[in-house]
């Protein structure tokens, strides 16, 4: 049993509150490419596996359901009300796989039900305050702290394998 979500991470930077001597003039510099990779993310109580793509659409979560169904093997996913979670090409996955993937809704418009949610707040703080020339040094700071356990927020006891 799982949840999952999707987050857009990009170069435009992330400020956050920073400190500096009274009376200084501090500035921000800031990368302007308006460039931003997905981000589809899964968890567990045991572990949080997450995939990169382009865009947030059924065949990228498709191939993320595969990549789960692969390292989890049967599964109980829950999902929110996305676009991407719904439609032609997942309901003829999930008929081609009904004994291994099950995926179950949350509640419209309820993000602070989806524990998945707070796995983005770690990654955006990597990201803050720092100019991140690139998608690749972007990713390179995401896959640091998705694979860190430690930093990961821990998960509620009602999603327990």
């Amino acid at each position: 049993m799982g949840t999952q979500d999707e987050a857009t991470f990009g170069l435009i930077p992330l400020i956050k509150r920073g400190w500096a001597r009274r009376g200084s003039h501090p500035f921000v510099k800031v990368n302007h490419a308006n460039k931003y990779t997905n981000v589809f993310g899964a968890r567990s109580s045991k572990s949080f596996v997450f995939s990169f793509a382009k865009k947030k659409r059924q065949k990228q979560f498709i191939k993320f359901l595969e990549k789960l169904r692969r390292r989890w093997g049967k599964f109980l996913l829950f999902v929110d009300n996305a676009k991407a979670h719904k439609g032609a090409k997942v309901g003829a996955y999930l008929q081609r796989h009904k004994k291994a993937v099950k995926l179950d809704y949350f509640p419209k418009c309820s993000p602070e039900e989806n524990p998945t949610e707070q796995c983005w707040k770690p990654a955006r703080s990597a990201l803050a305050n720092r100019i991140v020339p690139s998608l690749n040094a972007a990713k390179y700071h995401l896959r640091k702290t998705f694979n860190n356990t430690k930093d990961m927020p821990k998960m509620f006891h009602y999603l327990r394998d």
